[in-house]
C-alpha cells in the first residue's frame, strides 16, 4: 500500500496579505508541530540583465532561503523560497546573482513584516518576552530593535 502526501498550496493573495510576499506562488505547506512551512518560489523569471539591459539571462542553479514570517494561529511561519540564481550572457557582462528578495531586509532571515511586528511588541514588552513569544533569539530581537532605533533616531548626517 502506498503512502501518498497531500500537497497543501496556498493562494498567492493570501500570501500578499498575511505577509507581504508579492509575485511568489506557494507550492507546498507542511504542518510540524508548532510551525507551518510555507515553500514559495518566484511565479515569473527575470528575463532583463539589470546591468545592461538585454534578454540574455539564463538561470544557473538556485537555493532555499528560510524566513521568519508573521506568525498564524500561535504557529510559526517559515517561508523557505526557492532563490533561483541568474547569468547574463551578453558580450562583456558578467552578471551573476540571485534573484531578488523584496519582502527581505539584505541578507537577514526574516520578513519587514516579522520586523515591523516586533518593533511593535516591543512598545509592551521586554526583549526576552517578545523573543519567547515569537520562537527566536534574543539576539535576533536585538537586532531588529538596534536598527529600528538606529533608522528612526539617529542624528541626521553632517554635511
Amino acid at each position: 500500500m502506498k503512502y501518498h502526501q497531500k500537497i497543501y498550496t496556498m493562494n498567492s493573495s493570501f500570501l500578499y496579505h498575511a505577509w507581504g510576499v508579492k509575485g511568489l506562488k506557494c507550492t507546498n505547506v507542511e504542518y510540524k508541530s508548532k510551525t507551518i512551512i510555507l515553500h514559495v518560489q518566484s511565479k515569473s523569471a527575470q528575463i532583463v540583465c539589470p546591468e545592461f539591459g538585454c534578454r540574455k539571462l539564463v538561470k544557473n542553479g538556485h537555493h532555499v532561503r528560510r524566513f521568519i514570517g508573521l506568525p498564524i494561529g500561535g504557529k510559526k511561519v517559515i517561508l523557505s523560497m526557492k532563490v533561483q540564481r541568474y547569468k547574463c550572457k551578453c558580450e562583456g557582462c558578467s552578471h551573476d546573482r540571485s534573484e531578488p528578495i523584496p519582502f527581505a531586509i539584505g541578507q537577514h532571515s526574516y520578513t519587514r513584516r516579522f520586523a515591523r511586528y516586533v518593533v511593535d511588541l516591543l512598545r509592551g514588552m521586554t526583549l526576552k518576552d517578545t523573543a519567547e513569544l515569537l520562537g527566536v533569539s534574543w539576539d535576533t530581537v536585538k537586532e531588529i530593535h538596534m536598527s529600528h532605533l538606529k533608522r528612526h533616531y539617529s542624528p541626521p548626517p553632517r554635511l
